[in-house]
């Protein structure tokens, strides 16, 4: 950590190391919980086939041994690796879409989004009648969806406001 403190004051012009740290446990954490969320994994070092710690090796062997270890047969891209990269991209625009589209009141649980090969599953139960509707609108628009499975549900409220 103090090693990127003070390579992130350097490069932020900042001389307030609290500061700096802060913001990097900020960083962290919210790193981890995108991970969490995106694959699935409460250890994030498990995603990882090799880490550097650029503080204990020069930042140019780090490079080369990446280099070297990307031009290794064993770590060339394969059709399953591509297609799953490309679902969780998929997913992403999906997400990021019905973010700006969809109003929390509307989903107030959120609109679980899932991809494969280009078919989009979402998950949703609300009192919203239009939610099922509008985020089929709303995914319909995005490039790479080939179907839409909505199994959005609409649950009454039974007078009760929510």
């Amino acid at each position: 950590m103090a090693s990127r403190v003070r390579t992130m004051m350097q490069k932020m012009g900042i001389d307030d190391p609290d500061t700096v740290r802060r913001e990097i446990e900020r960083f962290d954490a919210a790193h981890a919980r995108f991970m969490r969320g995106s694959f699935n994994v409460e250890r994030e070092e498990l995603l990882y086939h090799l880490v550097l710690n650029t503080d204990r090796l020069p930042v140019e062997a780090c490079v080369r041994a990446i280099c070297a270890l990307a031009r290794h047969s064993r770590f060339q891209d394969h059709r399953t690796t591509q297609s799953a990269l490309a679902d969780k991209l998929l997913e992403a625009r999906v997400n990021s879409a019905l973010g700006e589209e969809i109003s929390v009141t509307m989903a107030p649980a959120g609109i679980r989004v899932s991809a494969d090969n280009g078919r989009v599953t979402l998950v949703a139960a609300s009192a919203s009648g239009n939610l099922r509707a509008k985020a089929e609108k709303v995914v319909a628009a995005i490039a790479g969806v080939r179907a839409i499975d909505n199994r959005i549900i609409s649950v009454p409220s039974h007078g009760r406001r929510l």
